[in-house]
């Protein structure tokens, strides 16, 4: 049985998708994981913590939604009035009321972090990198997506056979777009600055995967900016959640930690690496022929650094180890600007989270350090100003360079995990 719900919050709109609410998820997850699977759904999950849970609410539906809180006795507040004001700051016009977006926002932009860019722009980006720097940047495919787009990997090395790996990924989950801002920023500043950087950073090989998720990331740009699966159709339903689909702890928790119904937000898929995406990574990964320590994956919002586990209570074996990395990294985020992200396993700080990707990559692969960093956006949500993007992007640099600069200090090059039976 759940904790008991003390607060929600609202995001109130005047367009046909509206509210956004705060709320602790114990009490009402159930609830609103049945609304959100229905095909009509009126409201999108868009976050939970252990105290509270954003939820977008469609307009006319706000009533309903909030006669079924009131029923149980769930406070809220609304945090966000109108959610269409902030499309249309981001998108620079008025956004129709289905939310479909204009098919030229960001198109043939060359790659900067004053504005947030498509698919074809990133992936421009990442081919320029290795034909400026060939010595340096390679880029290969490593997959297709259920669509049959790229799934393009960047990596970064001097070639030296010494070198540990660390792998960085961003938009597993579309709509967070600054996910894949502060990825490729990071890897522009890596690799035009890598004859500056001390050996924490040129000892390793980087392995760079900014859109794991091309489909939806697209889909976000051209149709539903709140989308957060991929887009494999499953019977009249669209997506599974990529962050659920990963083998270890696949389906655990039940309902709570994943969900088998095809159209709630966190749909697990049918079994484990059931999609193109997940298995491309799974495979990346597995077949390298480097020795991965560091494993980093980028999303929004909440400015936390998250590590196993997340489909169980129970610490995992290196938690103080993992903890004190992840410390290391905010307080470099803090002394860069003042910005404080907590620190703590993903059931410490959010909820169950089962088929994780930092759940397999600490457990099946045995990386020592594997994190999920909850980018900004404690205000905006979602939809992060663009003139936050550089700012967002040299803090979590200056964390990024920390994590090796302690990885190097404590990592003996022999440690494995151990995880529980």
């Amino acid at each position: 049985m759940g904790a008991k719900l003390s607060s929600v919050s609202i995001v109130q709109a005047q367009t046909p998708v509206i509210s956004l609410w705060n709320t602790l998820p114990a009490d009402v997850r159930t609830t609103t994981s049945r609304l959100s699977s229905k095909r009509r759904a009126p409201i999108n999950i868009w976050k939970e913590e252990r105290s509270t849970m954003d939820i977008m609410v469609n307009g006319p539906r706000t009533a309903q939604v909030a006669g079924i809180l009131h029923e149980r006795d769930i406070p809220y507040s609304i945090a966000i009035p109108d959610v269409s004001v902030l499309l249309e700051r981001e998108q620079g016009h008025a956004v129709s009321k289905t939310f479909k977006r204009s098919s030229t926002v960001g198109d043939h932009k060359k790659m900067d972090w004053q504005s947030y860019h498509r698919l074809d722009t990133i992936y421009e980006f990442m081919d320029n990198l290795a034909i400026e720097y060939p010595y340096l940047c390679s880029v290969s495919v490593i997959g297709k997506s259920s669509e049959g787009r790229d799934i393009k990997m960047l990596k970064i090395s001097n070639g030296n056979s010494n070198n540990v790996g660390v792998w960085m990924d961003g938009a597993i989950h579309p709509r967070e777009w600054i996910s894949p801002a502060v990825v490729t920023y990071l890897a522009d500043r890596i690799v035009r600055t890598f004859n500056e950087q001390p050996d924490s950073v040129t000892n390793k090989d980087w392995y760079i995967l900014p859109v794991m998720n091309p489909d939806g990331y697209e889909y976000t740009h051209v149709h539903d900016r709140m989308w957060r699966k991929n887009r494999k159709r499953y019977g009249e339903c669209v997506g599974v959640d990529l962050n659920r689909n990963f083998s270890y702890g696949f389906g655990e928790k039940g309902e709570e930690g994943s969900s088998e119904d095809p159209g709630n937000v966190f749909y697990r898929g049918p079994k484990a690496f059931s999609e193109p995406e997940t298995a491309a990574v799974r495979r990346q990964i597995l077949e390298a022929d480097t020795t991965f320590k560091v494993f980093l994956s980028f999303h929004s919002y909440g400015e936390v650094i998250i590590f196993p586990w997340g489909y169980t209570s129970e610490p995992c074996p290196d938690y103080v180890e993992l903890l004190e990395g992840g410390t290391a990294m905010a307080k470099a985020i803090f002394n860069t600007s003042g910005r404080t992200y907590k620190v703590g396993s993903t059931k410490d700080l959010m909820y169950y989270a089962a088929g994780t990707s930092i759940d397999w990559s600490y457990a099946v692969t045995n990386i020592p350090y594997s994190y999920m960093v909850e980018l900004r956006g404690k205000t905006h949500r979602f939809l992060l100003p663009k003139e936050e993007i550089i700012s967002t992007g040299t803090e979590v640099l200056n964390g990024v360079l920390r994590l090796m600069d302690f990885v190097d200090r404590r990592c003996t090059g022999t440690q494995s995990c151990v995880c529980p039976k």
